[in-house]
């Protein structure tokens, strides 16, 4: 029975040579057993089979452990373990990243910085008025006028309604 089968069942391709591996694919992780070892270092490809298809893997990191197998599931006594990352599925897989914006300083009102955020601008009643009033537009000034003449907005404005529409 060949126990790499069952514990290594993934077959690899590092450097040509066709080795058996274990793939652990929520970590990233490679596990080689080998009585070789494999020439295999940072940066390089290597290739997973996968039916008849094959994926493109990418070395991040490489561990070589002499005897650390302990001998368990491979007639081979050292472990190579490689963090990899799949440069197959990268086209297909959606970007999560967030972009890093260092700013030395902001000067001024309503400044927005980012994505998908919002603004909010508070300004109270009075200084509207007295900005429009300053404005000299006629048809701002009529809208304002008719909007504080409104009986439910002069209620919610109060006793100041009055000097507001003496503003206009």
């Amino acid at each position: 029975m060949n126990f790499d089968a069952l514990a290594y069942p993934e077959k690899i391709i590092i450097a040509g040579s066709e080795f058996s591996g274990q793939r652990n694919m929520s970590k990233g992780t490679l596990l080689v057993p080998y009585t070789d070892e494999p020439d295999v270092g940072i940066g390089d490809i290597i290739i997973q089979k996968s039916g008849k298809r094959e994926i493109e893997l990418k070395v991040i990191d490489a561990q070589f452990q002499a005897g650390g197998t302990l001998g368990v599931g491979t007639r081979h006594k050292n472990l190579l373990t490689l963090k990899v990352e799949n440069l197959t599925a990268q086209p297909h897989t959606t970007n999560t990243q967030s972009s890093t914006f260092n700013i030395g300083s902001i000067t001024g009102e309503q400044v927005q910085v980012g994505n998908n955020n919002s603004q909010v601008v508070n300004i109270s009643v009075q200084n509207l008025v007295e900005a429009v009033a300053k404005s000299g537009d006629q048809e701002a000034k009529s809208a304002l006028r008719k909007l504080l003449e409104n009986s439910t907005v002069a209620s919610i404005v109060g006793a100041g309604a009055a000097a507001l529409l003496g503003l206009l």
